[in-house]
């Protein structure tokens, strides 16, 4: 079953297999780096079929599930939860990889 199903909005995320970069589907079905390009499922019924469409599509990432997003007037979206707030910043990846990068 699919992780953080609270909310009204959900949005599919996963992380890409070959950098580890966070992204989400987006409505043609591709992977996107930018959450503001993300498919949004507005119900119950198109967040199940929103997940499906994700994992039909997951050769490319690892395990995708759904997230709960707030969309404000302009349509800008953001986590609602704190975890995935850190995942589409984008700062915990920049750090490790910085890391990594010096001891290498």
């Amino acid at each position: 079953m699919a992780k953080n199903l609270s909310g009204d909005l959900q949005v599919a995320s996963a992380n890409r297999l070959a950098d580890g970069i966070v992204v989400w589907l987006d409505d043609a079905g591709q992977w996107t780096d930018r959450l503001e390009h993300a498919a949004i499922a507005r119900d119950p019924r198109s967040a199940e079929i929103l997940l499906e469409r994700a994992r039909a599509e997951s050769f490319t990432v690892v395990e995708p599930y759904l997230v709960a997003v707030a969309e404000d007037e302009q349509g800008a979206l953001e986590p609602l939860s704190l975890r995935e707030k850190i995942r589409a910043s984008g700062l915990t990846f920049e750090a490790i990889a910085a890391e990594a990068v010096r001891y290498a």
